[in-house]
C-alpha cells in the first residue's frame, strides 16, 4: 500500500452533479493522479508553493473545468477574483509571505456546447503546510 507524502499543492477533483442541487457540482479533492488519497477542504498547501492548482480527474460527468472565483475569507475585504482554466486545471495565486485563507469556487460546463454552468461548493484553501 502506497503512503501519502509530503504537502502538496496540486488538487485532482472528481466533480459530479450534486445530487440534492443538480444545478451544483459535487467535488471530490485528491492529492494523487489515480485519485487514491482524498482529502476534504479546508485543503493546505505548503507556504512556499505560490499557489494551489486544481486539476479536473475524469468523472461520471462529462464537465469541462472553466475557471474559478477565489476570494479571501481571512478578511473582511471582499474582492473575488475570476481565474480562468486552461486545459481543464486552473492556477489559485497564494502569497509565500503571508499565511492566508482562501475561498475558492470551481467552476465547470458540459462539454461541446456550453449549456450549463455548475460551481462548486466553496473548498477554503490554506496556505501553512498543515
Amino acid at each position: 500500500m502506497a503512503t501519502k507524502t509530503q504537502p502538496t499543492n496540486i488538487f485532482y477533483v472528481k466533480a459530479v452533479p450534486d445530487k440534492d442541487d443538480p444545478q451544483r457540482a459535487k467535488c471530490t479533492f485528491f492529492t494523487d493522479f489515480d485519485c487514491k488519497y482524498k482529502v476534504k477542504p479546508p485543503l493546505s498547501i505548503p507556504q512556499s508553493a505560490g499557489e494551489a492548482v486544481f486539476v479536473h480527474a475524469p468523472s461520471a460527468a462529462n464537465w469541462l473545468l472553466v475557471g474559478a472565483v477565489a476570494d479571501r475569507v481571512d478578511t473582511t475585504i471582499v474582492d473575488p477574483s475570476f481565474l480562468p482554466a486552461t486545459f481543464n486545471q486552473v492556477s489559485i495565486p497564494m502569497p509565500r509571505t503571508e499565511v492566508i485563507t482562501q475561498g475558492v469556487l470551481l467552476i465547470f460546463s458540459s462539454q461541446g456546447t456550453t449549456t450549463q454552468l455548475f460551481s462548486s461548493a466553496d473548498p477554503v484553501i490554506r496556505n501553512n503546510d498543515a
